[in-house]
């Protein structure tokens, strides 16, 4: 079975054979900056590493076992997406706002909570942080185009400009347990 997933930069070729998905994903151009690739399924999001150079396209071939994709929440295959990591401009990032942070590794921040740190493991840099009294917040680059941040708290988020770009921000208590918004008032 072959099944070929369009994405907003490139594709997704999907092929199955004896138990194992071979995943190929291709971005035309992509000369700007690094960019990581993910698999999705109905109940998941995977890492599936860095896309590299091969002429004048961005590849990145991968195979695991459909069990794998499976207990990762993304067999069957839904689609792909790619999100650049690093950008080749020359300018400097721009710092985050006021009192925010980036972080590397939010998964750190739900210690008891394994389904929220997958959920923010996989969504990649550009996240930030600020803590304020006895919570944090986590914000992320919000596209209406792509999957939604955060999914298992998806109802709990609220949608603000940081740096000109929208954002889903949710906010914690210091165990990682997510605070309805009723309650933030």
């Amino acid at each position: 079975m072959e099944q070929k997933f369009p994405m907003e930069q490139g594709w997704l070729l999907c092929r199955e054979t004896g138990g194992r998905a071979e995943l190929t994903m291709e971005v035309p151009g992509g000369s700007r900056g690094l960019y990581r690739g993910y698999v999705l399924g109905e109940r998941g999001l995977m890492d599936l590493g860095t896309l590299l150079p091969e002429g004048n396209v961005l590849r990145l071939r991968r195979t695991f076992p459909v069990e794998r994709l499976r207990s990762q929440g993304c067999w069957p295959v839904t689609g792909g997406r790619v999100q650049m990591t690093y950008a080749f401009t020359g300018q400097p990032a721009a710092a985050p706002p006021r009192g925010w942070k980036e972080l590397d590794h939010p998964e750190t921040l739900f210690p008891q909570d394994p389904v929220l740190a997958q959920a923010a493991r996989a969504g990649g840099r550009g996240m930030l942080c600020r803590r304020q009294d006895e919570t944090f917040c986590l914000a992320y680059p919000w596209d209406p185009r792509r999957p939604f941040p955060l999914t298992p708290a998806f109802c709990l988020a609220r949608v603000k400009l940081l740096r000109g770009q929208p954002h889903v921000i949710f906010r914690f208590r210091p165990e990682g347990v997510p605070i309805p918004p009723a309650e933030e008032e």
